[in-house]
């Protein structure tokens, strides 16, 4: 099911339920960073592009980001904070062994998002 956020600005976002999500968004995702040097750079572009992958529609008066991802350099920091934050859970859905668990949180060593 669909959830419709309101950020900071008072724009309302809608973002795809992450149990929907398939191997071809993990593919297009991963792919997003192809052209990416560093690791910031590479993270950064991850993450929009699962936040573009995730807007099914939204309030701004732009082109929404999985036509447009540059749509999403125009939000202010708030709004994208908020994005992100609300983004987090689908990590978990398109790589399932990088989510936070009960063992791997007890394990330094293991594997984790954070």
């Amino acid at each position: 099911m669909s959830k419709e956020i309101t950020l900071p600005s008072g724009e309302t976002v809608k973002l795809r339920d992450p149990s929907t999500l398939k191997v071809g968004d993990r593919k297009r995702v991963i792919k997003a960073t192809d052209k990416q040097e560093g690791d910031l750079s590479k993270a950064m572009a991850l993450g929009d592009a699962l936040i573009a992958m995730l807007i099914e529609e939204w309030s701004f008066n732009t082109i929404i980001p999985s036509i447009k991802i540059e749509t999403l350099d125009d939000l202010s920091m708030a709004d994208y904070d908020a994005l992100t934050e609300a983004c987090k859970d689908a990590q978990g859905y398109l790589f399932p062994t990088l989510a936070d668990t009960e063992d791997n949180t007890k394990d330094p060593k293991a594997p984790s998002a954070s």
